[in-house]
């Protein structure tokens, strides 16, 4: 691959990553907003949790 390409494709993940951080971002606090729980996957099992405590982990 060119030095172009490589640069392109750079660009793209750092787009899509910064989004996807933004979207969850959002998320947590329209949840936290609604009272509402979220549901994870920790240490291999799901779990539920508040939103408002997600940031205390």
């Amino acid at each position: 691959m060119s030095k172009k390409v490589v640069v392109k494709i750079d660009d793209f993940h750092d787009k899509v990553t910064k989004g996807l951080k933004l979207s969850f971002e959002r998320m947590i606090q329209s949840k936290i907003e609604k009272n509402q729980s979220v549901v994870i996957m920790r240490e291999g099992k799901i779990i539920t949790i508040k939103a408002s405590d997600f940031y205390n982990l």
